[in-house]
């Protein structure tokens, strides 16, 4: 049972990935490597790799989607702990080309509290990508798992 209970987390994230790939919605791996180190202040994690460690140094981080509002679909925060991360920025970057409903991205900013570091925490962030109105059932579900760990 114990074993079992280990592999949890990972065939929930086998089956994720599937469904993701059943909806017709495009990851942003190809685009977007794990972790780009855009600025010494953020860095951008896409779907294709949800476990996000967060150190003291750099509490903030973001969340790069691949999404077409266009469809009427558009991601929503779904579950976080509001005592460990603050939601600070949600914003949606337009495709760089013209052919009409192309995907864009929308980019979530999140800044882990300070608190979070005394020790080593983890926590998740849940994104579902659905229609506003719409029912969580036939929704893309992603789920990051965030670590803290204090600069040493």
């Amino acid at each position: 049972m114990k074993n079992f209970l280990k592999l949890l987390p990972l065939i929930f994230l086998v089956l994720t990935n599937m469904s993701y790939a059943e909806s017709g919605i495009k990851t942003a791996a190809k685009d977007v490597p794990a972790k780009t180190q855009v600025t010494e202040d953020e860095n951008i994690y896409s779907t294709e790799h949800p476990n996000i460690m967060v150190m003291s140094s750099q509490p903030e981080f973001v969340l790069k989607l691949k999404s077409n509002p266009t469809t009427g679909y558009s991601w929503f925060l779904r579950e976080y702990d509001k005592n460990l991360i603050t939601p600070i920025k949600h914003e949606f970057k337009a495709p760089e080309s013209k052919l009409l409903g192309a995907p864009g991205y929308e980019l979530w900013s999140f800044k882990v509290n300070r608190e979070s570091f005394i020790v080593p925490t983890q926590t998740i962030i849940r994104m579902i990508y659905t229609r506003p109105g719409q029912g969580t059932d036939s929704s893309t579900q992603v789920v990051f798992r965030i670590t803290t760990s204090k600069d040493q």
